[in-house]
């Protein structure tokens, strides 16, 4: 099911107006966005509230879920790091790590929701 979603670009100021799968939380589409007049790029996050059916979004100049998958490689690089020290020691520790990375909003009807970004298993 998509929904028209439409923006105004930041560097030019013109309305883009494009369909949108809008999954509802705490599922979520993510997708590049590029300005059809310039062609600025930015990446978009959105989701709909399950209680209104409002859409939910965050615009960024960054992609989110890989931000959230490069954070991921490096707690995973540094932690590794510890297990490994501690093994030169003779002691062993394990660290359970989340599956996925909660992002939390206020929808304009007040509902509080959660949108969950996978954290992809990097052992």
């Amino acid at each position: 099911m998509g929904q028209e979603f439409s923006y105004f670009c930041y560097r030019c100021g013109r309305e883009n107006r494009l369909n949108l799968p809008m999954p509802n939380a705490p599922d979520y589409h993510h997708t590049n966005l590029a300005c059809k007049n310039c062609g600025d790029g930015t990446h978009i996050l959105v989701s709909h509230c399950p209680k209104c059916s409002r859409y939910v979004y965050w615009i960024n100049d960054m992609s989110i879920p890989s931000l959230v998958e490069s954070f991921a490689r490096y707690m995973v690089h540094n932690m590794q790091a510890l297990i490994d020290k501690a093994a030169m020691q003779g002691s062993s520790i394990s660290i359970d790590t989340p599956h996925v990375y909660p992002i939390q909003a206020t929808c304009p009807c007040g509902e509080k929701i959660t949108v969950n970004l996978p954290i992809p298993d990097m052992d």
